[in-house]
């Protein structure tokens, strides 16, 4: 089973997960989670990036923390015989703080990052220096032919929701959509054509 997921967070210090979504693919099944969590502050600058408030935090968790579902996630995590990210360190650095403030274990099987592994094959240019610049996620689905669009209806379909870049549903949506269609282009991704 490959699970791809995707953070929304709180800011970068020490930082909190606010969202996390993933979706779980076996074959061509597909089961998506998506948990929003109540936290004890958003930095202003995550705040413009994704649009959550404390406020709106708390209702949308129901008043639920990381801790309420740490047992979930943490089964369907370990049970992945790959997780996939985009910038993977990033999401993992936040999964593993909320791991330790409970006094677990953040650990996967095999991990993947779509970002780095995706640099040779979107090939843009760093503005500075020699090289290639690390793709964002919709500079890998422009570069895929993928658009906003077939996201946003693949979105509904996964977690029954309207919802745009910076929300962890449509990364999520978006990152699947990817590496589905990236293993077509590059062996970068053909690593993973035996789990999926």
């Amino acid at each position: 089973m490959v699970l791809y997921f995707d953070t929304e967070t709180t800011g970068l210090h020490p930082g909190q997960i606010c969202q996390l979504s993933y979706v779980m693919q076996t074959g061509e099944e597909l089961l998506s989670r998506n948990f929003f969590f109540k936290v004890d502050s958003v930095e202003y600058s995550a705040f413009m990036v994704h649009g959550f408030s404390v406020e709106r935090l708390e209702s949308l968790s129901g008043g639920k923390t990381f801790a309420d579902y740490v047992n979930e996630i943490e089964k369907d995590f370990s049970n992945a015989d790959v997780v996939i990210a985009h910038n993977y360190s990033f999401d993992q650095m936040f999964m593993r703080a909320e791991f330790e403030r409970l006094g677990k274990v953040f650990s996967v099987k095999r991990e993947f990052c779509s970002m780095k592994k995706s640099t040779p094959l979107c090939a843009l240019k760093r503005s500075r220096g020699e090289g290639y610049k690390y793709p964002k996620l919709s500079e890998l689905c422009a570069f895929l032919e993928i658009n906003d669009m077939q996201i946003q209806r693949a979105s509904e379909e996964m977690f029954g929701a309207k919802v745009g870049f910076h929300d962890a549903r449509f990364d999520t949506t978006a990152l699947c959509l990817a590496v589905n269609r990236a293993i077509r282009y590059t062996d970068a991704f053909s690593i993973l054509d035996e789990f999926i």
